[in-house]
C-alpha cells in the first residue's frame, strides 16, 4: 500500500469528482467496474470546493494497494479512518470535508480521496503542506499502514526513471515519456554491465552512442535533446543526480527485489516516528482552527507586554488595532471576509444547509475545544462564550418554525451543554492544580523560615 498525491487542485470541483464518480478513467475507456463511493457526499465536496475562492482549491490522490493485497470493506473503512486521524488530528467531522471513492477498474484497488482545502469556518486548510516533516508524515504512515496490514514495505527502486503527470495522463505526454524509457532501459543495462561508472560516463555515453546533447546538468536532473528534436527533455531519478554512486545503486536494487518487512524495533521506531508528527501537526490545528479568538487577543496582549517598550515608541494596544482595522479602506475589508464568504450557486437541495450546519457546529467547537493549557482565565473566557450560544441556542429552539429547524437546535443545544459540562470540568481541574502548587509553594517558603 501506497499514498500518493495527485499535482492538481486549481479546478472546480466537479472536475475531480466527476473523474472519481465517471464511467470512464483518465485514456476515455469505459471502466470495467463502476466507481463506489465508501465515505462522503460528491454533491457536499463539490460544493465545498466551489465555495473557496482562494486559487488551491483541494487536494486529491489515492490510497493504492498492489495487485496481490486485498483489503476487506472493514480494513478499507480503518485505514480511512486512520489516514483522516492522521492528516487532520484535533479535527472532528464538523471541520472538514472528505471524499473517498473505491477503484477496482484496474485491476487493483485504489482508495481516490479529495479533501476540499478549507476548514469549515472559511479558513484555509491543507493536508499536504509543503515540506520535508509533510513527506515524512505520509511516509510513516504508510509504513506502519502496511505493517499492521501484513503487507510487504514499498522499497523505492533506485533505477526507475521519474516520470511527471504530464507523461503518465496525456498522449503527447505518453509519447515523451515512450521515448525517454527506452532511453532509460539503454542507460540502466549499461550501468548494470560497469559500461558506465558514473554521471559524466553516463552523459559521454549518450553523446557518442545515441547523438543526444546535454543542455544542462543540474544537481538532481539532467537536460537532453534528441537528434532532431526542438526542445530539450529533463530526465530525473537517482541515476541522474549529480553525486549518484553507480555501484552502490545496482547494489541496492538487487536488495530491493526482496520483500522486506519491519522488525519490532524498527516497527516501534516507525511508530515513535508517526506519533510525534502526528502531535505536532494536531498542536498546530489546535492553534489554528480551534483556539478561541478571545484566547488568541489574549495571547497576542501577552506577547506585547512581555516585549521591551521604548518611550519614543509608543505601545499600540489590541483595541486600537481593532480600531484600525474598522477604520480601514473598503477594499481591505472585503480582501478580510472573501475567505469565509458563501458563494451562492445552484445546487442539489440540502448541500448549502449541511454546508451551514458543518460550519455553525466548526465556530461553536472553536470556542469550545480548548484545555488547561490554556489557563484559568482562558476557560473562563471560552465557558463565558459557550453561555451566549447556549443561550442562542434555546432562543432559536424557541424560534423555530419547523420539526426540522427545532431538531436541529436542539442537537446544537446538547452539544453545546456537552462542551459546557466538559469545560467546567476542566476548570475545576486547573483551579485544583493551582490551589495545590500555592500550597506547595506556602509548604516551601514556611520550610525556609525555620
Amino acid at each position: 500500500m501506497i499514498v500518493r498525491v495527485f499535482n492538481a487542485g486549481i479546478s472546480r470541483g466537479e472536475s475531480p469528482v466527476n473523474y472519481l464518480m465517471g464511467d470512464r478513467d483518465h485514456t476515455g475507456q469505459p471502466r470495467s467496474v463502476a466507481p463506489e463511493i465508501i465515505e462522503g457526499n460528491p454533491d457536499l465536496t463539490v460544493a465545498v470546493i466551489n465555495s473557496i475562492q482562494r486559487k488551491h482549491k483541494y487536494v486529491s490522490g489515492a490510497i493504492a494497494f498492489r495487485d496481490n493485497e486485498q483489503p476487506t470493506r472493514e480494513q478499507m473503512r480503518e485505514v480511512i479512518r486512520s489516514f483522516k486521524q492522521t492528516m487532520c488530528p484535533g479535527l472532528g467531522p464538523e471541520h472538514f470535508n472528505s471524499l473517498f471513492v473505491l477503484h477496482r477498474d484496474k485491476g487493483n484497488t485504489e482508495i481516490h480521496f479529495i479533501v476540499p482545502m478549507t476548514e469549515m469556518t472559511g479558513k484555509r486548510m491543507n493536508i499536504h503542506p509543503p515540506g520535508q516533516q509533510n513527506i515524512r508524515l505520509y511516509e510513516a504512515f504508510t509504513q506502519v499502514s502496511n505493517h499492521r496490514l501484513g503487507y510487504a514495505q514499498v522499497v523505492p527502486d533506485p533505477l526507475k526513471l521519474a516520470l511527471s503527470d504530464f507523461e503518465r495522463y496525456t498522449a503527447d505526454g505518453k509519447r515523451d515519456r515512450s521515448n525517454k524509457l527506452y532511453l532509460h532501459r539503454r542507460l540502466t543495462k549499461a550501468i548494470r554491465t560497469g559500461q558506465i561508472a558514473d554521471r559524466d560516463q553516463l552523459c559521454d555515453f549518450l553523446s557518442s552512442e545515441y547523438g543526444v546533447e546535454i543542455t544542462r546538468k543540474g544537481q538532481d536532473y539532467l537536460s537532453m535533446k534528441f537528434p532532431g528534436a526542438a526542445k530539450a527533455k529533463r530526465f530525473r531519478g537517482p541515476l541522474y543526480r549529480a553525486d549518484a554512486d553507480y555501484r552502490q545503486i545496482v547494489i541496492q536494487a538487487r536488495d530491493n527485489r526482496q520483500e522486506h518487512r519491519l522488525s519490532p524495533t524498527e516497527y516501534r521506531q516507525v511508530q515513535d516516528t508517526l506519533r510525534q508528527l502526528v502531535e505536532a501537526r494536531r498542536q498546530f490545528n489546535v492553534s489554528a482552527y480551534l483556539m478561541p479568538r478571545v484566547l488568541r487577543s489574549q495571547r497576542l496582549q501577552q506577547r506585547q507586554q512581555q516585549q521591551p517598550q521604548t518611550v519614543s515608541q509608543p505601545t499600540i494596544t489590541i483595541k486600537e488595532n481593532i480600531m484600525k482595522a474598522k477604520n480601514a479602506p473598503p477594499a481591505v475589508a472585503h480582501q478580510q471576509t472573501t475567505d469565509s464568504s458563501p458563494v451562492r450557486f445552484g445546487d442539489k437541495p440540502g448541500v448549502m444547509k449541511t454546508i451551514k450546519m458543518m460550519r455553525d457546529q466548526a465556530v461553536t467547537g472553536d470556542r469550545a475545544n480548548m484545555t488547561s493549557d490554556f489557563g484559568i482565565g482562558g476557560l473562563m473566557a471560552g465557558l463565558s462564550d459557550i453561555e451566549s450560544n447556549i443561550n442562542a441556542a434555546v432562543a432559536e429552539m424557541n424560534s423555530a418554525r419547523s420539526p426540522e429547524q427545532k431538531a436541529s437546535a436542539e442537537r446544537k443545544l446538547m452539544a453545546l451543554m456537552e462542551r459546557k459540562r466538559r469545560m467546567e470540568l476542566q476548570l475545576a481541574q486547573a483551579r485544583q492544580r493551582q490551589l495545590n502548587m500555592g500550597s506547595g509553594a506556602a509548604r516551601i517558603s514556611g520550610g525556609g523560615k525555620h
